[in-house]
Protein backbone atom coordinates (compact mmCIF):
# COMPACT_ATOMS: atom_id res chain seq x y z
CA UNK A 1 0.00 0.00 0.00
CA UNK A 2 1.35 3.43 -0.94
CA UNK A 3 2.04 6.17 1.58
CA UNK A 4 -0.87 8.65 1.81
CA UNK A 5 -0.39 12.37 1.19
CA UNK A 6 0.80 14.48 4.10
CA UNK A 7 -2.07 16.05 6.10
CA UNK A 8 -0.12 18.48 8.31
CA UNK A 9 1.61 21.64 7.20
CA UNK A 10 4.72 23.32 8.54
CA UNK A 11 4.35 25.24 11.84
CA UNK A 12 6.95 27.67 10.49
CA UNK A 13 9.35 27.84 7.55
CA UNK A 14 12.53 29.69 6.59
CA UNK A 15 11.34 31.01 3.21
CA UNK A 16 12.93 34.23 2.01
CA UNK A 17 12.41 36.74 -0.79
CA UNK A 18 9.33 36.19 -2.98
CA UNK A 19 8.62 32.82 -1.26
CA UNK A 20 8.30 34.47 2.19
CA UNK A 21 4.83 34.14 3.79
CA UNK A 22 3.06 34.58 7.18
CA UNK A 23 4.78 31.45 8.61
CA UNK A 24 8.31 32.52 7.60
CA UNK A 25 10.94 33.16 10.31
CA UNK A 26 14.64 33.90 10.10
CA UNK A 27 17.49 31.80 11.54
CA UNK A 28 17.76 34.03 14.62
CA UNK A 29 14.09 33.47 15.55
CA UNK A 30 14.43 29.70 14.96
CA UNK A 31 17.44 29.60 17.33
CA UNK A 32 15.42 31.48 19.98
CA UNK A 33 12.50 29.00 19.71
CA UNK A 34 14.83 25.95 19.83
CA UNK A 35 16.70 27.30 22.89
CA UNK A 36 13.42 28.01 24.74
CA UNK A 37 12.24 24.46 24.05
CA UNK A 38 15.57 22.87 25.01
CA UNK A 39 15.66 24.93 28.24
CA UNK A 40 12.14 23.68 29.14
CA UNK A 41 10.66 27.23 29.25
CA UNK A 42 7.24 25.81 28.27
CA UNK A 43 7.34 23.57 31.37
CA UNK A 44 8.93 26.03 33.85
CA UNK A 45 6.43 28.81 33.11
CA UNK A 46 3.21 27.51 34.74
CA UNK A 47 1.10 30.03 32.81
CA UNK A 48 2.44 28.70 29.48
CA UNK A 49 2.19 25.09 30.63
CA UNK A 50 -1.43 25.52 31.68
CA UNK A 51 -2.39 26.97 28.29
CA UNK A 52 -0.24 24.59 26.22
CA UNK A 53 -0.66 21.36 28.22
CA UNK A 54 -3.34 19.71 25.99
CA UNK A 55 -1.38 20.55 22.82
CA UNK A 56 1.92 19.40 24.36
CA UNK A 57 0.28 16.12 25.43
CA UNK A 58 -0.99 15.49 21.86
CA UNK A 59 2.46 16.28 20.43
CA UNK A 60 4.06 13.90 22.94
CA UNK A 61 1.66 11.11 21.85
CA UNK A 62 2.51 11.73 18.19
CA UNK A 63 6.22 11.69 18.99
CA UNK A 64 5.87 8.30 20.73
CA UNK A 65 3.92 6.93 17.73
CA UNK A 66 6.59 8.14 15.33
CA UNK A 67 9.34 6.58 17.45
CA UNK A 68 7.43 3.26 17.49
CA UNK A 69 7.12 3.38 13.69
CA UNK A 70 10.86 4.11 13.42
CA UNK A 71 11.63 1.15 15.72
CA UNK A 72 9.36 -1.20 13.78
CA UNK A 73 10.71 -0.21 10.37
CA UNK A 74 14.31 -0.55 11.50
CA UNK A 75 13.84 -3.87 13.34
CA UNK A 76 11.19 -5.63 11.26
CA UNK A 77 11.48 -4.21 7.76
CA UNK A 78 15.19 -3.45 7.80
CA UNK A 79 17.15 -0.77 6.07
CA UNK A 80 15.19 -1.06 2.82
CA UNK A 81 17.84 -3.08 1.02
CA UNK A 82 16.56 -5.85 -1.20
CA UNK A 83 16.83 -9.32 0.27
CA UNK A 84 18.45 -12.28 -1.47
CA UNK A 85 16.87 -13.58 -4.65
CA UNK A 86 14.96 -16.83 -4.32
CA UNK A 87 15.54 -19.91 -6.48
CA UNK A 88 14.38 -19.87 -10.08
CA UNK A 89 10.99 -21.39 -10.75
CA UNK A 90 10.33 -24.31 -13.09
CA UNK A 91 10.45 -23.63 -16.81
CA UNK A 92 7.03 -23.30 -18.42
CA UNK A 93 5.67 -25.62 -21.12
CA UNK A 94 6.59 -25.08 -24.74
CA UNK A 95 3.70 -23.74 -26.76
CA UNK A 96 2.09 -25.60 -29.69
CA UNK A 97 3.67 -25.39 -33.12
CA UNK A 98 2.02 -22.79 -35.28
CA UNK A 99 0.13 -23.62 -38.49
CA UNK A 100 2.09 -24.04 -41.71
CA UNK A 101 1.99 -21.11 -44.09
CA UNK A 102 0.25 -21.31 -47.47
CA UNK A 103 2.21 -22.28 -50.59
CA UNK A 104 3.33 -19.40 -52.73
CA UNK A 105 1.81 -18.70 -56.14
CA UNK A 106 3.19 -20.65 -59.10
CA UNK A 107 5.48 -18.64 -61.34
CA UNK A 108 4.69 -18.04 -64.99
CA UNK A 109 6.04 -20.42 -67.64
CA UNK A 110 9.24 -19.33 -69.30
CA UNK A 111 9.29 -17.95 -72.83
CA UNK A 112 9.73 -20.35 -75.79
CA UNK A 113 13.21 -20.67 -77.12
CA UNK A 114 14.06 -19.43 -80.62
CA UNK A 115 13.60 -21.72 -83.62
CA UNK A 116 16.58 -23.79 -84.68
CA UNK A 117 18.62 -22.92 -87.78
CA UNK A 118 17.72 -24.51 -91.10
CA UNK A 119 19.70 -27.59 -91.94
CA UNK A 120 21.80 -28.01 -95.05
CA UNK A 121 20.07 -29.16 -98.20
CA UNK A 122 20.41 -32.79 -99.29
CA UNK A 123 22.62 -33.70 -102.23
CA UNK A 124 20.66 -33.15 -105.46
CA UNK A 125 17.54 -34.90 -104.14
CA UNK A 126 19.00 -38.32 -104.69
CA UNK A 127 19.03 -40.97 -102.02
CA UNK A 128 22.59 -41.91 -101.12
CA UNK A 129 23.73 -45.47 -101.33
CA UNK A 130 24.42 -47.57 -98.26
CA UNK A 131 28.16 -47.37 -98.66
CA UNK A 132 28.19 -43.57 -98.60
CA UNK A 133 25.44 -43.08 -96.02
CA UNK A 134 26.58 -40.81 -93.14
CA UNK A 135 24.32 -38.88 -90.72
CA UNK A 136 26.60 -35.86 -90.97
CA UNK A 137 25.81 -35.32 -94.62
CA UNK A 138 21.98 -35.52 -94.13
CA UNK A 139 19.77 -32.52 -93.57
CA UNK A 140 18.83 -31.83 -89.86
CA UNK A 141 15.18 -31.13 -90.73
CA UNK A 142 12.52 -33.52 -91.85
CA UNK A 143 12.06 -33.24 -95.58
CA UNK A 144 9.37 -34.51 -97.95
CA UNK A 145 7.92 -37.96 -97.39
CA UNK A 146 10.31 -40.85 -97.93
CA UNK A 147 13.56 -38.83 -97.58
CA UNK A 148 16.31 -39.45 -95.03
CA UNK A 149 17.32 -36.81 -92.43
CA UNK A 150 19.63 -36.49 -89.40
CA UNK A 151 17.48 -36.56 -86.23
CA UNK A 152 20.12 -35.69 -83.60
CA UNK A 153 22.62 -38.25 -84.74
CA UNK A 154 20.04 -40.90 -85.75
CA UNK A 155 19.19 -41.43 -89.42
CA UNK A 156 15.40 -41.16 -89.82
CA UNK A 157 12.97 -41.46 -92.75
CA UNK A 158 10.42 -38.71 -93.29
Amino acid sequence: MALADRKSSDVFNKNTGGSKDAKSIDTEKETEIRDAFNNGDHIADTGKLENLAPVLYAIQQLTEDIEELRRYITAEVGDGAQGPQGPAGAKGDTGDTGAAGADGARGADGARGPAGADGADGADGTTPTMTSLSGSSLPTRRGSSGTLWNNRGIVAIS
